[in-house]
């Protein structure tokens, strides 16, 4: 994926921030804070940005962003259970407007886990309304790690886009 199609939907996540006189911040995990980049190469990010927590290891999920350990036993860091109290941790945090969390396996190393699982990353966003979405992805498993984090980082992006001209009356 060519880092310009990332760096574009960050642009148009910034515009319709600014114009809405929004906030978002993101947890990130398998993208390794590859979305809260994206929006802080943006001059004036601050505006719109209010912060990201990379939380790799389940430790940190549940320290940082309050992710039950019964989340975390029952259905594993990488589920969508987890996307979701990883999203609304970070809103907690940051007092954002939205956030956008993103977990899951970049490739086939899933250890003892599903196998299913190997490429499947999941994603949440949360308003401070209260309103949610989520969704995953299925990325080849046998791709470069780079490539698919670059992937999941702008489905988080889009996400948050969607959510935004839905829930707002921007454009």
């Amino acid at each position: 994926m060519d880092s310009s199609v990332l760096s574009g939907a960050a642009r148009r996540l910034f515009g319709l921030c600014k114009g809405g006189g929004l906030k978002v911040c993101a947890a990130e995990s398998c993208t390794g804070g590859l979305v809260a980049s994206s929006v802080v190469s943006i001059s004036g990010a601050s505006a719109v940005f209010a912060g990201s927590a990379v939380c790799y290891c389940d430790a940190a999920k549940e320290r940082v962003l309050g992710v039950s350990r019964a989340t975390l036993e029952k259905f594993f860091a990488e589920s969508p259970e987890c996307a979701r109290e990883m999203a609304k941790g970070a809103l907690d945090a940051f007092g954002a407007d939205y956030a956008v969390s993103a977990t899951g396996f970049l490739d086939a190393n899933v250890g003892e886990k599903p196998a299913e699982l190997a490429g499947k990353v999941f994603f949440c966003v949360y308003s401070k309304s209260g309103k949610r979405a989520a969704c995953s992805v299925a990325l080849d498993p046998n791709a470069e790690r780079a490539e698919n984090r670059a992937r999941a980082a702008l489905a988080a992006v889009e996400l948050l886009i969607s959510e935004i001209l839905k829930n707002e009356n921007i454009a």
